[in-house]
């Protein structure tokens, strides 16, 4: 008996990975749930497992190679077992994330979309980076292999074609251009589908949190955080993944907040933020912050998130709409706090605290007033700070 260990699948907008590297070698005995190899996907790095004891009798993909999600990297067997056993199938990395399985699915057919694929050419890593460095469009390469695969030989003819005399080059970048970096290239490609495949619709309130930061004794993000997951579990329809037109809302909110990285943004996921108060959701997240920004966030604490709070008020921005993670039905964009004058109980004039929230909203999964009630909660909890039960 044999079992495949295959490429996971480490999130909706990952279509290869790269084997970082084998801590094992072929005839090394292994044993159940040991790490023996490491994977990185374009935001982070996950350890691979063994699905059972006994031996590593193959390993498909060498350091450094990059494989297609669910193509084999290696086989583990019983000891004595020969590489070429018919193996048993085995599933990705275990993601303990609640929703993380959905989102590994939804991802996967959304690669395999047209509109997710379309521009996806089948190249070694050797030949991408000379495509890149010679500034080439991967699109205009002819594969000339039996695999399909585009090789160095590939780009070069290409190349040679596109500098020839009188020659046009469709498919080469200006002067000076720099290719995505992998992680860009992903957000772009992300991005994208969500745009196109998304009915986006943008409410906008604005919430008095002048009693929440009076004195700065409570972490803003914090209460936002609070709030939001206080608020999703009267409104569960908003907490949860829109996947094959059918909504699974998730057991728990599993908060997603957009951590702006040197490499990009990345979703740092506060798991089961319902239970916790403002205090440990503060502290939580500013070592998940922490930890983004320094490239050491574990990839398992990306995954799963039911919803997203994206803040720019940091960099002065007021207001503004934020586009959904899909398959998340909905997101809350932060703008800055902001002293504004509000008429006062007596007519008079008074200065008030605010912050600018908008709440973006897939338009296939829930109507305006329902998406209105859920941003009304939002604000409401944010208002009475009583009511977010601020310590344990």
């Amino acid at each position: 008996m044999s079992w495949k260990i295959g490429m996971p699948n480490l999130g909706h907008t990952m279509e290869e990975g790269t084997v970082s590297q084998w801590l094992k070698a072929v005839g090394d005995a292994v044993g159940k749930g040991e790490v023996i190899a490491v994977v990185e996907s374009d935001k982070a790095s996950f350890d691979v497992e063994s699905p059972a004891e006994g031996i590593l009798i193959a390993i498909e993909a060498d350091g450094g190679a990059v494989v297609p999600v669910g193509a084999t990297i290696g086989v583990v067997g019983a000891p004595g077992e020969v590489a070429g056993a018919k193996p048993a199938s085995m599933p990705g990395a275990s993601i303990a994330q609640d929703g993380a399985s959905r989102l590994a699915a939804s991802g996967a057919r959304a690669a395999s979309s047209p509109a997710g694929r379309s521009a996806r050419v089948k190249i070694s890593p050797a030949a991408r980076a000379l495509a890149d460095e010679l500034g080439l469009d991967l699109a205009g390469i002819v594969a000339t292999g039996d695999d399909d695969m585009v090789t160095r030989d590939d780009v070069r003819a290409y190349a040679a074609a596109c500098t020839a005399p009188g020659a046009k080059a469709p498919g080469a970048k200006p002067p000076g251009a720099k290719p995505l970096s992998p992680m860009r290239r992903a957000i772009a490609e992300a991005t994208q589908r969500a745009w196109q495949s998304i009915p986006h619709v943008a409410l906008q309130s604005h919430a008095d949190v002048g009693a929440l930061v009076e004195g700065g004794a409570v972490s803003l993000t914090a209460a936002v955080a609070r709030a939001c997951a206080l608020a999703l579990c009267e409104h569960p329809a908003f907490n949860g993944w829109l996947v094959d037109n059918a909504f699974e809302p998730s057991r728990s909110v599993n908060l997603a907040l957009a951590v702006a990285t040197p490499e990009g943004l990345v979703a740092a996921v506060v798991p089961q933020a319902e239970t916790k108060t403002v205090t440990q959701l503060r502290d939580e997240i500013q070592g998940l912050a922490a930890s983004a920004k320094a490239g050491r966030l574990d990839g398992a604490r990306m995954l799963g998130g039911s919803f997203t709070i994206s803040s720019l008020g940091r960099w002065g921005v007021d207001a503004f709409g934020p586009i959904i993670s899909a398959p998340q039905v909905a997101i809350l964009g932060v703008g800055r706090l902001d002293r504004v004058a509000r008429e006062a109980a007596d007519g008079g004039v008074r200065f008030a605290s605010e912050i600018q929230l908008t709440l973006v909203f897939d338009h296939r999964a829930n109507d305006g007033v329902e998406a209105a009630r859920l941003l009304a909660s939002i604000v409401a909890f944010l208002e009475q700070p009583q009511l977010l039960e601020l310590t344990a």
